[in-house]
């Protein structure tokens, strides 16, 4: 599953009231070389980033903030092959396009939406001191979106702050079909 979302959605708060609510789905380690919030990410060099990319390993990168992410497709099939349904945040279309192309499940996304002054309320309540950065992020992801157009479809759309964090998950669990 792919959840997509701007900085402050709630990705992180949906992807632990799913595991909560079953536990099959596993959040899916990126792989990060940079610096800054650590929650979620497996901390790599350049020099093992690149020792991945040259090994055909990274399905999708992006860079944000200075830093570069990245998903390890191994990680994504041994999450599958434990019988986990690896849940993968991600924050651009192209993202999404490139993930669903150099890893083909069956994918259902979901785009987790607030208003770009909640962004900027979250962030600040979560103790970013980039808030400024997230909200031009917000920006950057209505815009990405608007360009995509029919490019990136969603199964599902939620706005995060119009729903709590449980039903959320159970919306979508029924997506999924679980």
């Amino acid at each position: 599953m792919i959840l997509y979302g701007p900085p402050a959605s709630g990705k992180d708060t949906v992807t632990a009231a799913l595991s909560e609510l079953d536990e099959r789905f596993a959040l899916l380690t990126k792989l990060k070389a940079g610096s800054g919030r650590g929650t979620g990410y497996r901390y790599v060099s350049s020099e093992d980033l690149q020792a991945l990319r040259d090994a055909g390993r990274l399905a999708v990168e992006t860079e944000r903030y200075g830093n570069r992410y990245a998903v390890d497709r191994q990680d994504v099939e041994d999450l599958v092959e434990a019988g986990r349904a690896p849940v993968i945040h991600m924050g651009d279309t192209q993202g999404i396009r490139e993930l669903c192309s150099a890893v083909p499940l069956a994918w259902t996304r979901v785009r987790l939406w607030v208003p770009r002054e909640i962004t900027a309320e979250r962030s600040k309540e979560r103790g970013d001191t980039d808030t400024a950065r997230r909200v031009e992020a917000w920006d950057e992801a209505d815009a990405d979106l608007r360009a995509a157009g029919d490019a990136v479809t969603f199964d599902l759309t939620i706005r995060t702050d119009e729903s709590e964090p449980m039903e959320s998950a159970k919306r979508i669990v029924r997506a999924v079909g679980f």
